[in-house]
């Protein structure tokens, strides 16, 4: 029995393998795509929530709505996320089958679970007190750059090559980092903290927008191919 592979099985194999990574590629894109305009939704309502302030008759009760809302916002979010990504990880999981890396399943939790316990912590404390001394600072911060972790992380992990726009999500969002520090520290403004987070918010509705627009293009070729 002959153990030669052929010209056009070797053709075939690659058309097969061409396929596979146009179709990850498309799980991979349209799951950034619906986590980009989630994840903007819940910037905007962190930043300009609070101007409900300006309302007189609920006042009294605005730390409490900011909390029950960031609170929900947020669990709403993470469900979402998880869902959106469920396809996406089983991909990941078994790239790092193949590639012979080791499960940190376990690791992964426990750093999930704590940034939970750090997330609701960070709600409550700008919920009730805002961002008035060196501590909540630190906090708040810290907050947002967890986020900036998981969403490099997560880039890493789905794309060999970033897509357009990660790139463009990573860049807003670090240039509203930035501005908002300054906002905060230089010039103490509420109106120019808020403003400092349309890059951010602006920039990762055009990646969710972009991302859907081009997995749909792959997935075109996918079933044209």
């Amino acid at each position: 029995m002959s153990s030669d592979i052929s010209e056009n099985d070797i053709a075939g194999l690659r058309g097969v393998a061409n396929k596979a990574l146009k179709f990850e590629f498309y799980i991979f894109r349209k799951a950034y795509g619906s986590y980009y305009s989630v994840w903007a939704t819940v910037i905007f309502l962190f930043v300009f929530l609070p101007y409900l302030g300006y309302l007189p008759a609920i006042v009294p009760y605005i730390p409490y709505i900011l909390f029950t809302v960031y609170l929900i916002t947020f669990v709403i979010a993470v469900w979402i996320t998880r869902r959106i990504f469920r396809k996406a990880s089983y991909i990941i999981g078994f790239k790092s089958i193949l590639n012979g890396s080791q499960s940190k399943s376990l690791e992964n939790r426990r750093l999930n679970i704590l940034s939970m316990v750090f997330f609701i912590i960070a709600i409550i404390l700008i919920s009730f007190y805002g961002i008035n001394n060196i501590l909540e600072f630190l906090v708040f911060y810290s907050f947002l750059i967890i986020i900036l972790f998981y969403l490099l992380k997560g880039l890493k992990l789905t794309f060999e090559k970033l897509p357009v726009e990660g790139i463009i999500a990573l860049a807003t969002y670090i240039l509203s980092t930035a501005m908002s520090v300054f906002s905060v520290f230089a010039l103490k403004s509420q109106f120019d903290f808020s403003l400092s987070w349309l890059p951010a918010i602006t920039g990762w509705y055009f990646s969710a927008f972009y991302a859907k627009y081009s997995s749909r293009q792959y997935l075109e070729e996918l079933n044209g191919s």
